[in-house]
């Protein structure tokens, strides 16, 4: 325990410092400062549990100490003493929190006693500060404990028996009246589009649930949200016998609301009936099942009480224009034509994933037909992150299948391109090689010379050429060190550098696989 003595009177610290066995009290270390200024400083850099000061003193008072030390939220017991018997210096004293006040000269017997009731008040404050500690750790982990409970109910990973339910109860150390409560659930799918509002999942569901638990609580509602994935939670109310079900609703709408000013990103909640523990799990897979279908990227609450819209009867008639146009190299016609069809789809306002798996299997029948025809191999085409990224993609919304198609109107118009212009396309390949020998000169950056996937142009450039595009790279290296070896000055490790080699030894190691002979021997010969 640290004391802090404040007195701008040298002989007057001393004499407190020597009036009382402090090491016996439990006073480890005594700290002396002369002004106002040296016992902030002590403040800034050691912990003062106990500070005994004088009133009066130039530079700030003591009455002006103890109001920055609270100001600065320091818990310090605090004894003044002073010279003067004044009202107002005794009054602002207990205004600030003050343990004593005392006059000077100060009996050693009045100022023992003063001393062990503030060490009392010290160990007092240390007591309820950790009471505070483990109280909030309990809080946490009951908060983490009743979001794992609603997860595994949700998920089914308890299975709806009565039993088995009460069981988990106990052992996530709930409160049994949970057993015979209702609860309405609802499901929060969130989603964000920009790259540049791309958040890390742990610090946006913070955010999510603050800005529940703030708009909630002037209604006393305490929500639980549990993750089920990255972009989805249970969100449980328990639901109060008296309200009916419109208030909540509008809580739901409300948290909508917010969340959609407060956050970037998209935000829908499915919502149903209240429910028991015994059929939440039943209940929330509804949920999961409606929030799966649901193509739509608008920010809303979805009731699945409501009676079920009709089924999207819209039909894709253009397979055979649209092949006809694809095969004429007329892209933008074939893109504008089914963008026209998804957005009619999105407006019927009756679409679900169904729909957009059964558009994206009929459009891309016709890209397989025409590949066929071709003798190519759609993996070939689409075995690119972007390409795998907006496949997986496509299905979710209108707005990604866009993506997804105009993408592969894009690739695939570039491959019939360099189909009817291989030759031409594979000439300009081994020219730019040629006459870019000493760069590196990967699959991927030649490829987007000619609007082809790297494995696409590995392929034709083989079936064209008779070698392959590593082999072709290779021997025009080796064919550059030659001319060189032969008809220049250059060391060795410099036609190594010029011809695209990065080193002597890997330079060595080719040229000898490939001729037969060391860069020196062949040079010499």
């Amino acid at each position: 325990m640290n004391l802090l003595l404040v007195d701008d009177e040298y002989y007057c610290i001393e004499g407190l410092r020597a009036s009382i066995d402090w090491f016996s009290f439990g006073i480890t270390d005594i700290f002396c400062a002369y002004n106002m200024q040296q016992a902030q400083d002590f403040y800034l850099n050691q912990k003062i549990d106990i500070m005994i000061s004088d009133i009066e003193m130039p530079k700030g008072s003591g009455l002006d100490l103890l109001k920055w030390v609270r100001g600065e939220n320091y818990n310090t017991v605090t004894i003044f003493l002073t010279s003067f018997a004044n009202f107002n210096y005794a009054s602002n004293a207990l205004k600030l929190q003050s343990t004593d006040y005392l006059l000077k000269p100060v009996d050693s017997d009045q100022l023992t006693e003063c001393v062990l009731a503030a060490i009392n008040k010290v160990r007092q404050q240390e007591n309820e500060e950790l009471y505070k500690q483990k109280s909030k750790f309990w809080d946490n982990n009951k908060r983490k404990l009743e979001e794992q409970f609603w997860n595994a109910l949700c998920m089914e990973i308890i299975p709806g028996d009565a039993r088995q339910i009460a069981n988990e109860v106990s052992q996530y150390h709930l409160p049994q009246k949970l057993l015979s409560g209702r609860f309405y659930l609802a499901l929060l799918h969130t989603g964000i589009k920009r790259e540049k509002d791309t958040w890390e999942t742990n610090l946006y569901e913070f955010a999510i649930k603050n800005i529940i638990n703030e708009l909630l609580e002037p209604w006393h509602l305490q929500p639980v949200l549990a993750r089920i994935n990255e972009k989805q939670y249970v969100l449980c109310l328990t639901k109060n016998d008296s309200v009916e079900r419109s208030f909540y609703l509008d809580i739901y709408r409300r948290i909508i609301k917010t969340l959609k000013h407060s956050l970037p990103g998209i935000f829908q909640l499915y919502i149903s009936t209240d429910t028991s523990l015994l059929y939440a799990g039943r209940n929330f897979r509804k949920l999961y099942d409606a929030a799966y279908n649901n193509i739509s990227e608008e920010c809303k609450l979805i009731d699945t009480t409501l009676p079920a819209a009709e089924k999207c009867n819209k039909n894709l008639t253009s397979l055979n224009e649209w092949s006809s146009l694809l095969m004429q190299h007329k892209k933008n016609e074939v893109k504008e034509q089914a963008l026209q069809f998804l957005s009619e789809l999105k407006q019927s306002s009756m679409a679900k994933r169904s729909d957009l798996v059964r558009f994206n299997h009929d459009f891309m029948q016709i890209i397989y037909t025409i590949l066929e025809k071709n003798g190519e191999s759609a993996h070939r085409l689409f075995d690119d992150s972007t390409s795998e990224q907006s496949f997986e993609q496509a299905c979710n919304s209108v707005e990604t299948m866009k993506i997804w198609v105009c993408h592969v109107i894009d690739v695939f118009d570039a491959c019939l391109s360099a189909i009817s212009q291989s030759d031409s396309s594979i000439e300009l390949i081994r020219k730019y090689i040629r006459e870019h020998l000493d760069e590196d000169l990967n699959r991927k950056k030649l490829a987007s010379l000619v609007y082809l996937s790297p494995d696409y142009l590995s392929h034709v450039f083989s079936e064209r050429t008779g070698e392959s595009l590593t082999a072709f790279i290779l021997n025009e290296r080796i064919k550059r060190a030659k001319e060189l070896l032969l008809l220049s000055q250059k060391s060795i490790r410099d036609i190594a550098l010029t011809s695209g080699f990065p080193n002597i030894s890997y330079f060595s190691r080719q040229f000898k696989c490939v001729t037969g002979k060391t860069p020196q021997e062949y040079r010499k010969k």
